[in-house]
């Protein structure tokens, strides 16, 4: 998708798939992920194209580090407003980074993020958590969205969310993303297990005035 598509819609505010609340499948799951000893305190967690998602606070509020990436940078300075935390400001190659003690967000394209950058400090990735990034990406960019996530964080395992639905009915993004297309994408490095599955409809008024019937999200895990 053209960069100008996403810098129009947080230029207009036009952002209704921004969460006013912590995401509940993060809430519920990350557990799954700390018994099993992934990640542990002041692991590092990384959130692909993250919007001013609330989450970002709630996994530093549990002593987390957290990376992400955004292409919007209003987006990114919403992030900081809201935890009034007030950023140092530098450059990458591909944009700016802002940055605190326990947060650092590149400004920029996520395909042009590398896994020197995300590995700067050292430490590798415990954790993707990726709350909305596959699902604001057409088709025909999930595969190579997919290797890159895989190249970067060096396989780390993740807390995957997708949406199903008819597209028929109404179009994305965010884009329907089947079971059998995570498995596609994803079966050939990671194990993959669905953990949660639900029909939200009654909970998305917006989609359901499009016409859906149905709508469905899941969790996975890739471990």
């Amino acid at each position: 998708m053209e960069h100008s598509f996403w810098y129009n819609k947080w230029g207009l505010n036009q952002v209704g798939f921004h969460l006013d609340y912590v995401h509940p499948l993060l809430e519920r799951n990350l557990a799954l992920f700390q018994v099993e000893g992934v990640l542990k305190k002041q692991g590092q967690v990384f959130i692909p194209l993250c919007g001013k998602t609330l989450d970002i606070g709630y996994l530093l509020n549990l002593g987390y580090q957290v990376i992400a990436i955004e292409l919007s940078e209003i987006a990114v300075q919403a992030v900081f407003n809201q935890l009034n935390i007030e950023p140092e400001i530098s450059d990458w190659s591909a944009g700016k980074i802002y940055q605190s003690e326990s947060l650092r967000i590149y400004v920029g394209d996520f395909f042009a993020l590398t896994q020197q950058d995300l590995c700067s400090s050292g430490e590798k990735i415990s954790l993707v958590y990726d709350r909305a990034a596959l699902i604001a990406l057409p088709e025909g960019m999930r595969l190579e969205y997919a290797q890159h996530m895989e190249k970067i964080t060096q396989y780390a395992p993740q807390l995957l969310i997708t949406l199903d639905y008819d597209q028929t009915v109404a179009g994305g993004p965010p884009f329907a993303v089947t079971t059998s297309e995570v498995e596609a994408l994803y079966s050939g490095a990671y194990p993959i297990q669905l953990i949660e599955e639900a029909d939200i409809i009654e909970q998305e008024p917006r989609f359901k005035a499009k016409g859906l019937t149905s709508f469905y999200q899941r969790a996975y895990k890739l471990k």
